[in-house]
């Protein structure tokens, strides 16, 4: 297809987990016939797989979910980990495909059992992980996301993700505000300085509500949902990279925070959701749609998109709930 197309040389920018995966396990092919930042598969492993992600946390001493990590389908937490907690997955693909969510809650042992029995029948034990429920909504969520070389920050900002979809769980966030918070970015820095990360990223945590404490959730190696909100911050980070992988040197940029981002045709259910349980008032919610708010969906040049997106609604609402 590279020869097909004459692709030789065009930059690769990857927006899901499979495709990182994918040009991981063949990085030096891939960087025969394209240009591009991101890890080898021996450093990408450590985070594709949530169970090694989870260890190699513990080895370099950042803060995480306390985890169990099951060998077979009869291996339970026992004392080590308490009810209620959530399944997830420690490798998405299967997962998502049985249970269309991002994590299921089990309250109790026989709960576990009727799951791994029922709805995860199909999944190997070895792609899950258990963990402990950190309480506390969007606001506890946090990101610091940008343009890394050699484990340094380029282009980078801190991010809260206040909205997201499902609430609870949510695999996707909708409604995201650029906040400096001082010890996101002096935690996420060192995640991205021990990895040497090169590349786009989003480093993502929790705060756990019960005593403050900041606790590492994982690094997406790649370009995330709500990216262009950079341009708002710190400026286009594709293009960025673009410059970078094209041998233009690039100066370290300061983030210029209080832009916000949203997704409506998913923010607007999250919302819908929130007010019925008497989480977030219409005045809030109007509040946070004014000022410097930017729309993933709507640009006045390009408008159709925005339209377009409509379509989707039948899908979202078959395989997602909405």
């Amino acid at each position: 297809m590279n020869e097909r197309e004459k692709l030789q040389d065009w930059i690769l920018i990857a927006t899901d987990d499979e495709q990182v995966r994918q040009i991981s396990l063949h990085l030096p092919d891939a960087r025969k016939r394209f240009r591009y930042a991101g890890p080898a598969w021996d450093q990408y492993q450590l985070l594709y797989d949530k169970r090694s992600n989870y260890e190699w946390c513990l080895k370099h001493g950042f803060p995480a979910p306390q985890s169990y990590i099951p060998q077979t389908r009869e291996d339970f937490p026992g004392r080590s980990l308490n009810y209620p907690f959530i399944v997830k997955p420690a490798v998405k693909s299967n997962f998502k495909r049985y249970s269309k969510a991002k994590a299921i809650l089990v309250g109790a042992e026989s709960d576990l059992r009727t799951l791994l029995g029922g709805q995860l029948a199909g999944i190997d034990v070895r792609e899950l992980i258990y963990q402990e429920i950190i309480p506390g909504g969007g606001r506890q969520q946090w990101s610091y996301a940008g343009l890394f070389i050699e484990g340094e920050p380029l282009a980078a900002f801190t991010a809260c993700r206040q909205r997201q979809h499902p609430p609870d769980f949510g695999r996707a966030s909708t409604y995201v505000v650029a906040e400096h918070d001082a010890e996101v970015e002096r935690e996420s820095r060192k995640v991205i300085a021990a990895l040497k990360y090169t590349g786009l990223a989003e480093v993502e945590w929790k705060r756990d509500p019960r005593n403050g404490q900041l606790k590492f959730l994982e690094v997406n190696a790649r370009c995330w949902g709500w990216h262009t909100l950079s341009s708002r911050v710190v400026d286009n980070l594709p293009r960025m990279l673009y410059d970078y992988l094209g041998g233009i040197k690039l100066e370290p940029v300061v983030p210029r925070y209080g832009a916000r981002w949203v997704k409506h045709i998913t923010d607007v259910p999250v919302v819908v959701d929130l007010w019925r349980r008497g989480d977030l008032s219409i005045a809030d919610y109007l509040r946070s749609m004014g000022g410097n708010v930017l729309g993933c969906e709507w640009h006045l040049r390009d408008p159709f998109p925005f339209f377009l997106q409509f379509l989707l609604l039948p899908y979202l609402l078959n395989r997602r709930g909405y």
